[in-house]
C-alpha cells in the first residue's frame, strides 16, 4: 500500500497566509480607495451617527444624567461634565447636588463648590474653600436665602452676598429637586458633548491604519497584512518554482525514458 503524500509545506503557508490576509487585505483595498476619492464620496462631511462607533470613539456621554430644574434654566451633569441648559458650562468630578434661583443669578451646588452662574450661563464665581460647608448633598431656598445640607445632615444658610455660613434649622425650605430630562434635551447634550462630532473620513482613516482598533497597536494588525502580502509573494513565487522544477523533471524523464 502506497502512502498518500503529504502536501508541500510551503502550499500550505501560502494558503494560510492568504487566508489570514484577506480581509485585511480588502479593508486595505476599499478604504484605500475611499481616501483617494475623499470630495466625491464627501467623507469629511458626512457625520455618524451611530451609536455604537460614537460609543466606540467614546464621543457618547456615559451613564445617566443629573439634572435640576432652576427657574426657567436646567443644570444638568453628564459623564463628568456640566451643562447650563443646552451649552457647556465646565468640566468637574464634583457631583451635582441641586441648583436654586437667588438675586437673579443660578446657585449651582456641588458637593464641595458652589457655582455663581447668570441668566445667560456665564460663570460669575467659583466659590471654594468655603467654611464647615463640605461634602454638600441639597441646595434649596428658606426665607429668600441659599441653604444647604451636608452628608452629615448639618445645615447651613448663607447671607446675601453668599460668603458667610451660619447652622440653621430644617423648617419651611424649599430644597432643589431633580428632575427628568426630554429627549430632545438630552439629545442636544450629546451633540454638545461629542463637540464637532465623527466624520466618516475619520472613521475610513482610522480603519485603513488599523487605529479603529487600537490607538495603541491598531497600527500593528495593517502591518501585519503589509507583512503577508510580502510572505505571499515569497511563497507563492517558492511554490511556483519548486513546481516548475519538478514539470521539467518530469517532462525530462518522459522524453529519454518513453521510447
Amino acid at each position: 500500500m502506497s502512502r498518500s503524500k503529504k502536501p508541500f509545506p510551503f502550499f500550505l503557508w501560502h494558503r494560510r497566509f492568504g487566508l489570514v490576509g484577506l480581509l485585511l487585505i480588502v479593508i486595505l483595498s476599499v478604504t484605500g480607495i475611499m481616501l483617494n476619492h475623499t470630495e466625491q464620496f464627501e467623507l469629511d462631511e458626512s457625520i455618524v451617527e451611530s451609536d455604537f462607533l460614537l460609543d466606540w470613539y467614546d464621543l457618547n456621554p456615559k451613564g445617566r444624567p443629573v439634572s435640576y430644574a432652576a427657574g426657567s434654566n436646567t443644570v444638568t451633569q453628564w459623564s463628568g461634565q456640566l451643562f447650563f441648559n443646552n451649552a457647556a458650562l465646565l468640566t468637574s468630578k464634583e457631583k451635582l447636588s441641586g441648583a436654586v434661583v437667588f438675586q437673579g443669578m443660578v446657585v449651582i451646588a456641588l458637593n464641595n463648590v458652589l457655582l455663581l452662574v447668570d441668566s445667560g450661563g456665564e460663570l460669575i464665581e467659583k466659590l471654594s474653600d468655603i467654611s464647615d460647608v463640605k461634602n454638600i448633598r441639597h441646595i434649596g431656598l428658606k426665607n429668600n436665602s441659599v441653604i444647604v445640607k451636608t452628608a452629615s445632615g448639618k445645615m447651613f444658610i448663607a447671607d446675601e452676598q453668599i460668603v458667610s455660613w451660619t447652622a440653621a434649622a430644617q423648617k419651611n425650605i424649599n430644597w432643589s429637586v431633580a428632575a427628568e430630562l426630554s429627549a430632545d434635551q438630552a439629545e442636544k447634550i450629546k451633540q454638545v458633548y461629542r463637540g464637532k462630532g465623527l466624520t466618516l473620513e475619520r472613521i475610513v482613516l482610522d480603519l485603513h491604519s488599523g487605529r479603529i482598533f487600537s490607538a495603541n497597536w491598531g497600527v500593528y494588525i495593517m502591518d501585519l497584512a503589509a507583512i503577508i502580502m510580502i510572505l505571499l509573494g515569497i511563497s507563492g513565487t517558492w511554490v511556483w518554482w519548486t513546481r516548475y522544477q519538478k514539470m521539467k523533471s518530469k517532462r525530462h524523464y518522459q522524453k529519454h525514458h518513453n521510447r
